[in-house]
C-alpha cells in the first residue's frame, strides 16, 4: 500500500499539478496552499456579489455626481486623449471616474506569468451587481521605444511600469465596454462643455468659496449650517441663491446677527455696560453731532467743476452782510444743546484738499472687490 502511495506521488512530481483551468503547475508548488487560495477567492468573490445585491446603486445619483465632475476644469483637461495616427477618445481617467460612480465595480490587472522578455497580463473589469465581466489577456513585451529603437528593459521596476502602462490601455476598453451608454455619452459632452468654457463651477466650488467670503464678516461654517439646517455637504442651489442675498445685505450694512445670532466678531465687540456704557453713549452722541460738519468740510475739501467756480465768483461780488449786525442777531438767538456741543468746533484746522483720483480707478478697484466676494 505504501509503494503505491509513493508510486502515485512521484508520477504527480513528474507529471505536474494542474488547476481546473487545465494549465500546468510546476512540481514544486504546494498543492495545500493552491488549494487554500482558490478557497479563500471563491469566498470573497460571493461576498462581494452579496454585497452588491444588498446595496444596489442609483443611476441617478451615480449621473449627477458624474456630471458634477465633469464640470470641474481639472478632470475635463483630463478626459480625453488623442494619439498621432491612433485617433482620440475618452482616457483612462475619465473611465476610472465613471467606474467609481457607478459603484458595484471592479477592474485592474494582473500578471499571470513572467518569462525572459515577456509577461502574459490579464486585464479585467466586473460588474458585480450584474454579475458581467470582461477580461482579456495580452502579452507585454519588455522593451521601450527609444528614438525609433527597441531597447530591452532590465530593471525590475522598468518591467512593472511597462506592465502597467500597457495594461492601463487595456482596461479603459473593458470598463467602457460594460457601462450603460447613454451615461458615458452624457459625460463626454459634458466634458466637452467644460473645456469649450460655456459651463458652471460645481457646486462644492461654490460652497468653498462661499464659507471664504462669508468669513470676513465672522460668519463661519457651523452658522451657515446652523442656518440651514443641515451640513454644507447637501446644500442645493436654491439655498445658495438664498445665501447670496443674506451676503449682500450683510455687506450693505446688515448685521449678520440678524440672520445667525451672535458671530465671533460681534461678540468679540459687544457694547460695554454700567458706567462704560454711558461713557460709550455719549462718545456715539458727540460723533453724531460733529458728522454733519465733517460731511460739510468733506465736501468744501472737493475741486469744484468750472460751472461751480463761475457761480462762486458771482456769490463772491455780492454785497457780504455787515458782519457787526451778523454778529448781534446771532447772539441774540438761542443757544441749544446742539450748538453747545458745536462750539469751538470752528478753531479747528480746516483740512487741507486732496487731489481725487479719477473715476474709472475707483470703479476699477470696486469692481475687483466686487470679483472678490462673488461666490
Amino acid at each position: 500500500m505504501s509503494q503505491e502511495l509513493i508510486t502515485q506521488t512521484a508520477q504527480q512530481a513528474g507529471q505536474g499539478l494542474t488547476l481546473g483551468g487545465g494549465r500546468a503547475l510546476a512540481a514544486s508548488v504546494n498543492a495545500g496552499a493552491v488549494s487554500i487560495e482558490q478557497e479563500r477567492a471563491i469566498a470573497e468573490a460571493q461576498g462581494q456579489l452579496i454585497l452588491a445585491k444588498k446595496f444596489p446603486r442609483d443611476l441617478n445619483a451615480a449621473h449627477a455626481e458624474l456630471m458634477n465632475a465633469c464640470k470641474s476644469p481639472a478632470f475635463a483637461a483630463q478626459a480625453f486623449y488623442t494619439v498621432p495616427n491612433r485617433g482620440h477618445g475618452p482616457s483612462i481617467r475619465f473611465a476610472e471616474e465613471v467606474a467609481r460612480v457607478y459603484g458595484n465595480f471592479q477592474y485592474g490587472h494582473r500578471e499571470l506569468s513572467r518569462d525572459e522578455g515577456k509577461s502574459e497580463v490579464e486585464v479585467f473589469a466586473w460588474d458585480m451587481q450584474n454579475n458581467n465581466r470582461s477580461i482579456r489577456q495580452i502579452t507585454v513585451l519588455h522593451i521601450r521605444d527609444a528614438g525609433g529603437q527597441k531597447k530591452p528593459l532590465r530593471d525590475e521596476a522598468d518591467i512593472d511600469n511597462r506592465i502597467a502602462n500597457v495594461a492601463s490601455k487595456q482596461i479603459r476598453g473593458r470598463i467602457l465596454a460594460l457601462m450603460p451608454k447613454w451615461l458615458v455619452a452624457d459625460a463626454i459632452e459634458e466634458c466637452k462643455k467644460t473645456i469649450n468654457g460655456d459651463n458652471s463651477e460645481p457646486l462644492e466650488a461654490r460652497v468653498r468659496k462661499m464659507t471664504q467670503v462669508f468669513a470676513k464678516y465672522g460668519v463661519t461654517t457651523k452658522h451657515l449650517e446652523a442656518y440651514l439646517g443641515h451640513s454644507l455637504d447637501k446644500v442645493l442651489l436654491d439655498e445658495v441663491v438664498d445665501l447670496t442675498g443674506v451676503f449682500n445685505a450683510i455687506k450693505e450694512g446688515t448685521p449678520a446677527s440678524e440672520f445667525f445670532g451672535a458671530t465671533d466678531a460681534e461678540a468679540s465687540q459687544a457694547e460695554p455696560t454700567g458706567t462704560g456704557a454711558a461713557l460709550a453713549a455719549s462718545a456715539k452722541q458727540a460723533d453724531a453731532a460733529t458728522a454733519p460738519k465733517q460731511q460739510q468740510r468733506k465736501a468744501a475739501a472737493k475741486p469744484a467743476s468750472k460751472n461751480q467756480e463761475n457761480q462762486g465768483k458771482a456769490v463772491e461780488e455780492q454785497p457780504q452782510p455787515d458782519p457787526v449786525a451778523t454778529d448781534a442777531s446771532a447772539s441774540e438767538a438761542p443757544v441749544t444743546e446742539g450748538a453747545q456741543a458745536d462750539a469751538g468746533a470752528g478753531d479747528e484746522p480746516e483740512p487741507q484738499v486732496e487731489q481725487e483720483a479719477p473715476a474709472g480707478d475707483d470703479q476699477a478697484g470696486d469692481a475687483a472687490a466686487a470679483d472678490d466676494d462673488v461666490f
